[in-house]
């Protein structure tokens, strides 16, 4: 079992396995799951968002923030919530920012109004490393799938090792004309202790045919063996980007 402590220094050595000039494309993240209450369901959550939660951001939020709802597709019994909800900032510090907007008074009513419709027993902290930009931008209100595992380095291999594999994986993806991308969710604080991985790896596809081609191509063996990583089976989810608000890539 990796402990907090853990996680917290593989995290820092991710970073420093980059030269400045080389920093990897980060954000800070946050992540929910959530069961629907009685007569609830995901349209009311989409109606919540569009009617409530965007409107109440843009006034108080001085920081981007993109989320999305996460319905889980191809699962098994493990998964026991309805929907979850994984929502993005450009650093810690203006998901801290976003987070002080929510025990204002002037945010109590929008909150009520998404405790009518669901409760969620969990909120944890990540860190979402970029390892490929998708080459269809996310629109709000658009669905994309996304494949989401866990992920842990082969013995001997480390984040020295990731990019090296990064740019085996992109070439690979850029000849088969790939569209989604990928993602690195490393645990921080109010994640599970239990966590046995280094960190949970996201990829996006922008239709399931897509993500059918690359369960075929990973069968027969057309996938790059980089000898860094090993993943367990992916749990698959349709993401609705229910906010759309664009970051400053500079802040990264």
């Amino acid at each position: 079992m990796k402990s907090l402590v853990t996680t917290i220094i593989v995290s820092l050595l991710s970073f420093a396995a980059f030269a400045d000039d080389h920093k990897p494309v980060s954000y800070g993240m946050e992540g929910y799951q959530c069961n629907f209450k009685e007569g609830k369901d995901l349209d009311d959550a989409l109606n919540f968002t569009a009617k409530s939660l965007n409107p109440y951001a843009d006034k108080n939020w001085s920081v981007p923030y993109s989320g999305f709802y996460l319905t889980p597709f191809l699962k098994s019994e493990e998964i026991d919530f309805d929907i979850a909800w994984v929502g993005f900032t450009n650093s810690h510090k203006d998901m801290g920012i976003v987070q002080d907007s929510w025990f204002s008074e002037e945010a109590a009513s929008t909150f009520k109004k998404w405790e009518a419709i669901s409760d969620c027993d969990s909120q944890g902290y990540y860190m979402a490393i970029e390892a490929r930009a998708p080459t269809v931008p996310f629109e709000e209100g658009g669905m994309t799938i996304w494949a989401i595992r866990s992920c842990s380095f082969e013995e001997g291999k480390s984040v020295d090792d990731l990019a090296a594999s990064d740019e085996i994986w992109n070439s690979y993806n850029d000849e088969i004309g790939f569209t989604g991308g990928v993602w690195r969710w490393w645990p921080g604080p109010g994640t599970p202790n239990t966590f046995e991985g280094d960190f949970l790896l996201n990829i996006s596809y922008n239709s399931w045919e897509e993500y059918g081609q690359s369960l075929d191509d990973r069968f027969w063996g057309k996938t790059p063996q980089t000898g860094t990583l090993s993943c367990d089976t992916p749990r698959v989810y349709t993401a609705i980007n229910a906010r759309n608000r664009p970051f400053n890539s500079e802040d990264n």
